[in-house]
């Protein structure tokens, strides 16, 4: 990083893990970090003229997922920095510490802000159509037969009309089974950010790994 600050003067923003910690305030859990090691990493933004662009979200990026709240670590690990000629041009920067799905890791959103009024002038209106994220489930083609064959079966002759037939049955499906569930998965995920969000402690810890393992059964 200061051999890219000596070569280059350009707007820069750097975002990603930099697998250290300012201040101990950003580590929960575990023994303290060392010192010289937080002034190494504080040194170096200070000397590439990088400062913190702030969050959203939780402050604790990285989590080692143990089991026993002993020895449960939650850090800050991963974040955005800039110099002042990149925040210049952005100053409407919002950087969001996010959802971490599969990863111990949480992805850092940067949201360099609208400089440009978008939209319609009027609402547009789209016909409904297939929904290739159907092909995930594994009722689908099932549920496409169904329908395919109702539809024949009730004499219905005319290709395009099979195919509204068919559309239509898939919507009610997507609408009452599979919305069902992407409302179960996401008020887990809300459940499961309202408990990583807690001191660390042992009914903590038990009651996050129980929901990561019910979010991914769903």
């Amino acid at each position: 990083m200061r051999e890219l600050h000596r070569k280059l003067s350009l707007p820069w923003l750097c975002c990603g893990d930099f697998n250290e910690i300012l201040f101990n305030h950003e580590k929960e859990g575990g023994p303290p970090r060392a010192e010289r090691c937080m002034e190494k990493f504080r040194q170096a933004l200070e000397d590439c003229e990088l400062q913190d662009l702030g969050f959203v979200g939780d402050a604790f990026t990285w989590r080692n997922h143990h089991h026993d709240a002993n020895r449960y670590t939650k850090e800050r690990l991963d974040r955005a920095v800039a110099n002042v000629m990149w925040r210049s041009r952005y100053p409407l920067v919002r950087v969001t510490n996010g959802d971490p799905r599969y990863s111990d890791h949480r992805p850092v959103i940067v949201d360099v802000g609208d400089r440009v009024s978008k939209g319609w002038c009027q609402p547009m209106d789209v016909m409904r159509k297939f929904e290739a994220r159907w092909l995930e489930e594994e009722e689908c083609n099932a549920r496409v037969e169904q329908s395919w064959w109702r539809a024949m079966e009730e004499g219905e002759l005319c290709m395009v009309e099979v195919q509204k037939r068919m559309l239509s049955d898939l919507w009610i499906w997507d609408r009452e089974v599979l919305g069902e569930l992407e409302r179960r998965i996401k008020n887990s995920r809300k459940e499961l950010e309202r408990c990583r969000r807690r001191g660390i402690n042992q009914e903590q810890v038990n009651r996050e790994h129980i929901l990561r393992y019910k979010l991914e059964r769903l």
